[in-house]
This record gives structure tokens, C-alpha cells and sequence, in this order.
């Protein structure tokens, strides 16, 4: 609801993601990292399948088949420790010196997972694109490029050189910058905010945490700011795979995809360290339009356009300082857009999404894609190549993600956000990157939205076989990229006083066909992503934004209206294991803020999904997950290990470096390496009590939800933060313990 509120300030521009990629486990059947124990897998295993068995057992004696007793595995051997493990995972499988007799076997395990061919598994990096990443989020260039208010009959929407009418202090904040660093005038400035992933392997639940999120100016000589304040942290809604046309192929994911992100950046000062801060005159505008004290803003974000540059040549990568990453570590981050709104936050909303209707493209209907004047370019990739990027090609349909409606009651204005449903595709191809391998494709410098021809706004009403055409959009005018970055991706069509639309349903058509349809139960969770340990009590509450841990709440809607506790909907709840391949499902009573609780008693990651009716379960094809990942209603979940070796450790009167090390640090100097390039894991750096006290600030859960907490990853189980206690303890003695 908040997002749809007025003055409106949209933006869009540049943002590297300096994401670390060892973790995402990208090239099953390799696995280098145990995401339950947090630690990485030493030597690395390679799964069969248990048709593979018996031939490898035949074929390759000097590789044993080890069995867990469920799987079936083959160890690279020679990737015995960390420093071996760090010079491995930069290079293609079979081409380093202690793995080239592999070569044959990897040909054989990986024989056609991920669109490999038996000729061409090893273009396989351990590492995969970006191994060095410090996981920070840094706003190269992200400008205001429109600003909004209602005016009695509609909106009006000012943009840079177009500023008639528009209150001053809103003008001036077109064409300055949106900003996520922790001092936006210094020389040289850092970012406050970072990504990571509550399941780095499912990648269902990316987290973006944020010290600080404002608007400057720094043009003309100034130094003005327009308002800085802390955001919650955010995660990610809505994913689609088919927003750039260009990339939509399984070997270049994410690339296609986009993604929102909400926040409420806080502006109120609660202690002595905060500075936050808000323009008298901008805080008067809000304060007038939302009709109390805005205390708060909604943030919106769009995160498309997501260029990564694969199987690179890490001898080549460049090393210079970039963006947030100031070591000489070589440095590949993904370039990205965001694009989006801040608005006033209304007291009651909800903080990491948005109350609204929703409309979705029913999964029978494919959204054509007409490309015959070839407008749409594929990516070109090296001539000769025998892997699949060089048949790429342009899809000639799509499924379209879901679009958001309000209907503000107030200024009679309902409000359409499209801004991920509307395609777009890549013009003008850039110079492609040196070090990049033979999977890599070169950028494009421009884009614009794709034309689906007029998309017209209709409410049919219960009981009524005519739909009321409310309003509609052509690319001409309304979707073409330009316009939609300035709008922030939202559509605003007046309506009559008084009219009641509870009472029905909206959908979105073509002149051809039917595009979208309201499903009028809207579920969420501003608990989507969230942390528990294993066998913890179960009053202890999880971890989600920080302490005070607390409960998961359900928010649920139907036709925007909050669905009353004495007269729930009768659904289901679905648990999802993506790392088993399972889901089951149980009947459950679905009502606005409900409480839901989640079994501990096992480590790892799990989606719990919730549905009103069958269509919005997640369905027992796999092959549907990514439409449910788009359309469905879930949280995710990560139960932290317990382990009955630290527990002995933790009862020991005094502990190694080795024991820390080999526990805790060897997950940051392996799967994520940039710690160790700034701190090494050494004994004798890891007695310096300058750096004990700073690892007990950055590991203490008073930090958790900022960014300065350690490990970014946050997959520290609470075991783990005691083991590093009592070693910091030992050293220093009761020094700061209290603290």
C-alpha cells in the first residue's frame, strides 16, 4: 500500500554486486561446499547417479565410490586443502595440475547436466564468475529520474528538463542521486549495504541489508542532502526469469531475470548514533499528502538488467580497486539496474512488501514474442564453440510475472505496477570483456521495453458478464523505456468517486488476448526470509531483521481486504525441499497475522509455501518450480547445525586456532575468500586482541542486521559464535565479555 502513496520518487541507474559465487552450487553433480555445516567440502565430491556406479567402480578403480549411505560420491582427492582448494576453484575442472586426471571421469559424471556436452564439461569453475566477491552492494549511478503527485484528476509526473508545476523541493531532487554508501561526499566512499543468500544453493530468499539509504546532490559545487535514514533489510519478491529477452536462456540464468526488494528506511533519530535526516520542506510535502508525521519511507526496488561475466580468466581479471572491493583480488562483479519508487510509509503497512491485488499471467498462457524484424538480437558468443550458448536464440513466448494494483480511495486514482511484467531487450552490443571465457557474451549499452501492443485495464464485477474497461497503456506513450523508468514502472488511471471495486476482479488485455488475471488471495510474510538453530525451544523465536527474535507472521488478503480470524481461509501449508527434491502439504486455517512456527529438528534450508486454493500450490512438476517461484506465496527458512563435536570443544577448559580454524574460519578462506585476502587465517593475526574485539562486535547478534555483521553470509550457528568466544575470551581474558 505504501509503495502506491504520494509524492512518488522514482529512480533507476547502475549497481555493482560484488556477490561471492562459491556457494551457489552451480554445477551439480560437483559439490564444494556443506551449506548444512556451513563449511566447505575437503576433498570435493562429484555425485553419481546410481546408474553411474557400477561403470565408474569398472572404468576408474583409482577413484573409489564412497557412499553415505543414501548418495553415491567421488572425491577429488588432490584438492586436499586450502590453499590447493583456492588455486582450484579459479580454474576450469581437469585443466589444473592436480586434477588433470580427472579429466576422462568429469567428461563422463558431467555428462549433460546444465546444458553440458560430453565435449565440453570443463568450462566448469569451482569458483564459477566471481569467487573473490565481498558480497557488497554498490550504487555506481542510480539518479531520481521522475517525481509524482496526484492532481485531482490523475497524476502528474515531472522529469529532468520537464520540472512546470512542480513544487520546488521536488524539482531539485530530480537528476540527483539515490545512494546506499555510508558518507556519499567522501573521495573515495564505501557502501553500506550487502547481499546474501539465506539458501546460497536454492537461491530462493537473497537478503540485502543496508546501513544507510539517501538522497544527495553534489552538483554545481553543493553538498546537499535530501534525506538519509536506515532501511530494514529487505528480500527478494517475485522472481522472473523472462524479463531480458536477450538472455533468456538456462545457461545464462540470472541474466534474464529480475526481482523486487522493499524496505522501510527509517528517518527518526531513536539514539545516540543515529543521523538520520530529513529536508524540513521534503518532510512538509510528505507529511501533507500522507496526512500524519512521516516518520518513514517505502522503498521500492526493481533489480534487472543483470550482466555477469562467466568462465573468465581470472589471470586476466582486472585487480585495481572497484566499487565497494579494495583489495587487488581479481575483481568480476555483476552490473545490474535498479529501478523503482521511495514513497511515504503509512503506519500499519508492511515493511519488506507491498499490500495490494495481484494479477497474475495464468500458466496456460504464453505471451507471444514477435521478433520478425529481428529487433531482438541473440547474444553472440565465440565462433566454434561446441557448448550451447552459440544456438541461442530469441524465445518466441513468455510468461509474464505478476503486476500490483491499489486503489486509492482518497485522490480516486488506481494505481498499476508492472515495472518487472513489462519485457525488455538489450540494443547496441558493447566491447565484450577481455578476460572473459567461452561462455561469456558482451553487454549491451541501451535497452528498451518491449511492445505488447495496447494493454487495457478491465474490473469485471461478480455477478456481471461485462467488464468496465478502466483504462489502458500503449508502449508509444506510456511503456516505452524512457517513460517507464520516469514513472517508476507504475500506471495511474482516474476513477470515480465512490465506486466500490471489492466486489470483483480486475484483469490485463491485449487486443489478442487475455495477459492477466486478479487471483484474489494475496499471501505474505514480512518474515520471508528467516534463522533458527537446530533443536532450539520453542519460545525462542527466529531471526529475521535482528534482535528481538520473534515469530513469523502471515499476512493474508483477499481482494486487498484482510482476511478475519473468525472467518479464516481454508488452505494449505507445503513444505518444499529443493536440496531432496520433496514437498508435502497439510490442510491449515489461512487468516490475516497468523503465526507460523517451523520444525528445527533437522539443519538446512526449506520453503514453506501457502495456498488458498490449488492453483497456487507449488504442482508435483518440477519443471513448474519457476512459475511458482514467480506466482507463489512462500517464505524460506535455514535451521543452523548443531553439532555434537563443537559441543564437546565448547566443554573443553581451553581451545586451538586450529580448532576455529578448522570449524568456522575455513569456510571464509575457501568459499569465501575475500575475509582471508583482508584478514589472514593465521594464528598468530588471530591472537591480536585488536582483532578479537573487533571479531566480537561483528559476530555479536546485536549486529546481525547490519552491515558490518560477520560473517556477511550470516550461517554463523550459535555453537559456532561461542567456539570464536571462547577462543577471543582466552586470549583476552573477561575483557569486554560483558559488552
Amino acid at each position: 500500500m505504501s509503495q502506491f502513496n504520494f509524492p512518488r520518487i522514482n529512480f533507476h541507474g547502475s549497481v555493482l554486486l560484488d556477490v561471492a559465487t562459491a556457494n551457489n552450487g552451480r554445477f551439480h553433480p560437483l559439490k564444494v561446499y556443506d551449506q548444512n555445516a556451513a563449511l566447505p567440502y575437503f576433498p570435493p565430491r562429484v555425485y553419481l547417479l546410481k546408474d553411474q556406479v557400477a561403470y565408474v567402480k569398472l572404468t576408474w578403480p583409482q577413484f573409489p565410490v564412497i557412499s553415505d549411505g543414501e548418495e553415491f560420491y567421488v572425491e577429488i582427492t588432490p584438492i586436499s586443502n586450502a590453499d590447493i582448494f583456492i588455486e582450484w576453484s579459479k580454474c576450469n575442472i581437469g585443466t589444473y595440475d592436480k586434477d588433470k586426471q580427472f579429466m576422462e571421469f568429469y567428461l563422463y559424471a558431467f555428462l549433460s547436466d546444465n546444458g553440458i556436452t560430453k565435449d565440453s564439461p570443463n568450462w566448469i569453475q569451482p569458483g564459477y564468475w566471481n569467487y573473490y566477491g565481498d558480497m557488497s552492494v554498490y550504487t555506481e549511478d542510480v539518479r531520481i529520474t521522475g517525481v509524482q503527485l496526484p492532481n485531482g484528476n490523475g497524476v502528474s509526473t515531472w522529469s529532468p528538463g520537464n520540472t512546470d508545476g512542480c513544487p520546488p523541493i521536488l524539482s531539485q531532487i530530480l537528476g540527483t542521486s539515490l545512494s546506499f554508501h555510508t558518507d556519499f561526499f567522501a573521495e573515495d566512499p564505501r557502501s553500506s549495504a550487502v547481499f546474501c543468500d539465506v539458501d546460497s544453493e536454492g537461491q530462493t530468499c537473497t537478503q540485502l541489508f543496508y546501513g544507510k539509504a539517501g538522497i544527495y546532490d553534489d552538483s554545481n559545487g553543493q553538498q546537499r542532502t535530501f534525506f538519509n535514514g536506515k532501511p530494514c533489510k529487505s528480500t527478494f519478491n517475485w522472481m522472473t526469469l523472462s524479463k531480458m529477452l536477450n538472455w533468456m536462456d538456462k545457461s545464462l540464468m540470472p541474466m534474464s531475470g529480475a526481482t523486487y526488494f522493499y524496505s522501510t528506511i527509517d528517518l527518526t533519530n531513536t539514539d545516540s548514533t543515529s543521523n538520520n535526516y530529513i529536508d524540513p520542506e521534503l518532510q512538509a510535502l510528505f507529511n501533507q499528502y500522507a496526512g500524519q508525521n512521516v516518520t518513514a519511507l517505502s522503498m521500492k526496488i526493481s533489480v534487472h538488467e543483470v550482466y555477469e561475466v562467466h568462465n573468465p580468466d581470472y589471470g586476466k581479471m582486472p585487480t585495481t580497486p572497484m566499487g565497494n572491493n579494495q583489495t587487488n583480488v581479481p575483481k568480476n562483479p555483476a552490473r545490474v539496474a535498479f529501478s523503482g519508487s521511495i514513497c511515504p510509509y503509512v503506519d500499519g503497512d508492511m515493511k519488506t512488501n507491498t499490500i495490494a491485488r495481484i494479477l497474475k499471467n495464468p500458466p496456460s498462457v504464453n505471451i507471444p514474442i514477435d521478433n520478425t524484424d529481428n529487433k531482438i538480437k541473440p547474444p553472440t558468443v565465440k565462433e566454434g564453440l561446441k557448448f550451447v550458448p552459440n544456438k541461442l536464440k530469441v524465445p518466441t513466448s513468455v510468461q509474464l510475472p505478476p503486476s500490483f494494483l491499489h486503489h486509492d480511495q482518497i485522490n480516486n486514482i488506481i494505481s498499476l505496477d508492472m515495472i518487472n511484467s513489462i519485457p525488455e531487450y538489450g540494443m547496441d552490443l558493447g566491447v565484450p570483456y577481455p578476460y572473459g571465457g567461452d561462455t561469456s557474451i558482451p553487454p549491451f549499452m541501451k535497452f528498451e521495453n518491449y511492445d505488447l501492443g495496447v494493454i487495457s485495464l478491465y474490473f469485471m464485477q461478480r455477478g456481471s458478464s461485462i467488464p468496465s474497461l478502466i483504462g489502458s497503456i500503449s508502449h508509444s506513450e506510456h511503456y516505452n523505456y524512457e517513460r517507464f523508468i520516469s514513472i517508476g514502472g507504475v500506471f495511474n488511471f482516474p476513477t470515480k468517486p465512490g465506486v466500490d471495486f471489492t466486489n470483483g476482479t480486475f484483469y490485463l488485455s491485449t487486443p489478442t488476448q487475455k495477459i492477466a488475471v486478479e487471483d484474489e488471495y494475496l499471501i505474505l510474510s514480512d518474515q520471508q526470509g528467516s534463522y533458527a538453530e537446530q533443536n532450539q525451544s520453542s519460545n525462542e523465536g527466529y531471526m529475521s531483521d535482528g534482535l528481538p527474535k520473534g515469530p513469523i507472521f502471515i499476512r493474508a488478503f483477499k481482494n486487498g481486504i484482510p482476511i478475519k480470524k473468525e472467518d479464516p481461509c481454508q488452505g494449505w501449508v507445503q513444505t518444499i525441499n529443493l536440496a531432496e527434491e520433496s514437498k508435502s502439504q497439510m490442510p491449515i486455517s489461512i487468516y490475516d497475522g497468523m503465526p507460523f512456527s517451523y520444525p528445527v529438528d533437522k539443519p538446512g534450508c526449506c520453503m514453506y509455501g501457502f495456498a488458498a486454493t490449488t492453483s497456487q500450490l507449488m504442482p508435483g512438476d518440477w519443471s513448474k518450480f519457476e512459475y511458482f517461484l514467480s506466482n507463489g506465496y512462500f517464505i524460506t527458512t535455514r535451521v543452523l547445525e548443531y553439532s555434537t563435536k563443537l559441543q564437546n570443544l565448547l566443554a573443553q577448559s581451553s581451545i586451538t586456532f586450529d580448532d576455529i580454524y578448522d570449524n568456522v574460519l575455513v569456510n571464509y578462506h575457501t568459499v569465501l575468500p575475500i575475509m582471508a585476502v583482508i584478514l589472514p587465517f593465521t594464528e598468530e593475526t588471530w591472537r591480536e586482541p585488536w582483532v578479537l574485539r573487533r571479531m566480537l562486535a561483528s559476530i555479536a547478534e546485536t549486529s546481525w542486521n547490519g552491515p558490518m555483521y560477520m560473517p556477511v553470509t550470516r550461517e554463523l550457528s550459535a555453537q559456532q559464535r561461542q567456539l570464536l568466544q571462547k577462543w577471543a575470551y582466552q586470549i583476552l581474558g573477561n575483557e569486554n565479555q560483558e559488552a
